[in-house]
């Protein structure tokens, strides 16, 4: 069985190109400079290794369709047209039988896609491949060669430091940059984290992933920080705990985890962007004690 292929041009938008993640627990957008693209990528969420062709959206997909369709057309009316002109002419000057041929002519009609590739703020250039690309919020991932190194990091809390600046609402805003602190943390220590039996779910419990990584990498991912600094990231995880189970309020189970703050029992929990700040800074020295060989 013989198939046609045609070459159809994705537009980009300056110079990116939109890609959509191939798994169904994932989806998510993100773009790629062009001089980037490789034939095999990660998608920089879920790290998934995907073939290119495999990481076109839908809006890309529906485009290609009708452009496909529409040469394919052009393509099938001209060998129908080359057929019955063959016929024709070899019927020519038989008394018997003689085929007329009115030519068949169809030209491919412009298709101009239907969709936008959505804008992306956030530009990174990764310094392990060179990939440029542009991701929303928390990432995990180099799209190129799969990099885990702090670069990730820092181009989380500069994306989330944007969104706090940027919004209207600060506190609604600062809960989201409480629980996606806690998740980049979480994300980072799930990477260095060996496959035991008894890896943890989650890695949000602060002083469980320290014993797990003490245990499995002889590393006390705690052992530089001084009491105050302990203390802000507590704070931080329990207060983002606060705001996702119990409306914001320091509960009985919040003044366990941090019996300096038994006097606030029954209040909301404070937020502020110096406490973020503080906290990014000191996990970010935590995180450094995985990177190290």
């Amino acid at each position: 069985m013989s198939e046609m292929r045609f070459t159809i041009s994705v537009p980009t938008d300056g110079g990116f190109l939109g890609r959509e993640c191939n798994s169904r627990f994932c989806r998510r957008y993100f773009r790629v400079h062009t001089s980037s693209i490789r034939p095999k990528m990660h998608c920089p969420y879920c790290g998934m290794l995907f073939s290119n062709d495999q990481l076109h959206t839908r809006g890309q997909i529906e485009y290609m369709k009708e452009v496909g369709t529409e040469q394919a057309k052009e393509y099938v009316y001209g060998e129908l047209d080359k057929m019955f002109s063959k016929l024709a002419n070899s019927t020519r000057g038989n008394e018997f039988i003689t085929i007329k041929h009115n030519p068949i002519r169809y030209r491919a009609r412009p298709v101009f896609p239907r969709f936008r590739e959505t804008k992306v703020d956030t530009e990174l250039h990764c310094p392990e491949c060179g990939s440029v690309f542009q991701v929303y919020g928390i990432f995990g991932y180099c799209p190129g060669c799969r990099t885990e190194n702090m670069m990730i990091y820092d181009a989380n809390l500069a994306i989330i430091e944007k969104e706090i600046a940027e919004s209207t609402d600060q506190n609604r805003s600062l809960r989201h940059a409480y629980d996606d602190l806690v998740s980049t943390f979480e994300q980072h220590c799930q990477k260095k984290a060996p496959q035991t039996a008894d890896r943890p779910r989650s890695f949000q419990e602060i002083f469980a992933v320290r014993q797990f990584f003490k245990e499995h990498r002889n590393i006390d991912i705690l052992d530089r920080l001084t009491e105050d600094q302990l203390l802000c990231v507590r704070r931080v995880f329990q207060k983002r705990h606060a705001y996702q189970h119990a409306e914001g309020k320091i509960t009985e189970q919040y003044v366990r985890k941090i019996p300096e703050d038994a006097g606030l029992f029954g209040t909301q929990a404070s937020l502020s962007i110096e406490e973020f700040k503080q906290a990014a800074l000191i996990l970010k020295d935590v995180l450094m004690r995985l990177y190290q060989p």
